[in-house]
């Protein structure tokens, strides 16, 4: 399970990069919660959506760039749909976007081999203020983790111990072996740091 936080933006524009999608048959719009008035509608355009957004967005007028943008992908088609939904939901109760009244939209993409949705809602939260978006992707990184029932720093010391189980010749090879299973290295007088996710997982000398 990959969960990528997109670029934030002032003006929704994932509305209409999703909506695009939608209108040539490579995306559709799997939910839709608390879009009361444009829901009534039974229709909408990219412009209703934003505009909702906005509206939404504004009751916090201090944060410049409200919208949250996420996509959650995995290997293949080993997730369907609903389950990339159900898992999206859990994420963002972790991460603070999961509040009772919080603009969501969800949509599916069949345009690349691997199942995927895209995640649009606002960085305000329902009462107005800000959600916590200190330490986001270091925060993001250890609520996938967790949710899929892994120990981060666990699967890092595994990880670490095949790494060394192989012939190198420099550091600089092991930090290329380390590289290559998803983490960032960097030595400082004598000491590599092991990083996964924006943070340190471990230390070794």
């Amino acid at each position: 399970m990959i969960a990528t936080i997109l670029p934030s933006s002032t003006c929704f524009h994932a509305v209409g990069y999703n909506e695009r999608k939608v209108a040539k048959g490579s995306a559709h719009l799997l939910e839709m919660k608390n879009f009361d008035a444009v829901e009534m509608l039974g229709h909408h355009t990219p412009d209703d959506l934003v505009a909702y957004l906005e509206n939404y967005s504004s009751k916090n007028p201090r944060i410049k760039k409200s919208q949250f943008h996420m996509a959650f992908s995995c290997r293949g088609h080993e997730k369907t749909e609903q389950e990339l939904l159900d898992f999206a939901h859990e994420y963002l109760r972790e991460m603070g976007y999961g509040e009772e009244g919080q603009l969501l939209l969800v949509y599916g993409h069949t345009d690349t081999d691997n199942t995927h949705i895209h995640i649009i809602t606002s960085r305000v939260a329902p009462d107005g203020r800000k959600i916590d978006h200190n330490h986001e992707r270091v925060r993001s990184q250890r609520v996938v983790e967790r949710l899929l029932g892994n120990d981060i720093n666990e699967k890092a010391h595994r990880d670490m111990e095949e790494a060394l189980s192989y012939k190198f010749a420099s550091i600089t090879q092991f930090k290329a072996l380390m590289n290559s299973l998803g983490y960032e290295c960097y030595d400082n007088e004598g000491v590599v740091s092991i990083k996964r996710g924006g943070a340190v997982c471990l230390k070794i000398p």
